[in-house]
């Protein structure tokens, strides 16, 4: 258990670290997220049109009978299309909830990690700080990948994010692996 708790925190604390240096030191998040020109029509569009807060896809059809699929496709082609979290009335935005948040993930996902790690035998650290970082990875991918491929997530995001989740988990590996003793 203490060895569970140890790579926990301190593998979490250093995956936060580095990700507050990523998105707010480093460019290449930015750079891969795009600023509407003029996006006061669209934000009072989604004002007034977009009744809750949610996910929404644009254009989107949950009837898939032959003539539904077919308009639906040619929306698709004639476009805009759009995959969207909404907030129509706005959000409150607390930096300091959101950090706290961040950090009790990273800690929870460096501690299930850990997990998985004490399950293996005879690695040596190069082998586990790879082992952390391949695991962490196979999870990104079960999410960037679909994201990708269904919804025309950005390539440059998706690499980006694939990247710079091999850095977060590689360094926070250096922590788990020595903990984790055989």
């Amino acid at each position: 258990m203490k060895t569970l708790i140890k790579g926990a925190v301190l593998g979490g604390i250093i995956a936060f670290v580095w990700m507050n240096i990523s998105w707010m030191v480093l460019p290449w998040h930015q750079k891969t997220i795009a600023t509407l020109p003029n996006d006061e029509p669209v934000a009072e569009s989604l004002r007034t049109q977009v009744p809750d807060n949610g996910l929404y896809i644009l254009p989107w059809t949950s009837d898939h009978s032959e003539e539904a699929m077919a308009a639906f496709n040619e929306k698709m082609a004639r476009g805009p299309f759009a995959f969207m979290v909404v907030y129509p009335k706005g959000i409150n935005i607390s930096m300091s909830q959101m950090m706290l948040y961040g950090l009790l993930f990273n800690i929870v996902v460096a501690g299930l990690l850990t997990w998985l790690l004490t399950k293996t035998k005879g690695l040596s650290y190069i082998q586990k700080i790879g082992f952390v970082k391949t695991a962490a990875l196979a999870g990104a991918m079960l999410i960037l990948v679909p994201n990708l491929i269904w919804w025309h997530f950005p390539l440059a995001y998706t690499l980006v994010t694939f990247i710079d989740t091999a850095i977060t988990w590689g360094l926070a590996g250096l922590a788990i692996g020595k903990v984790v003793k055989d």
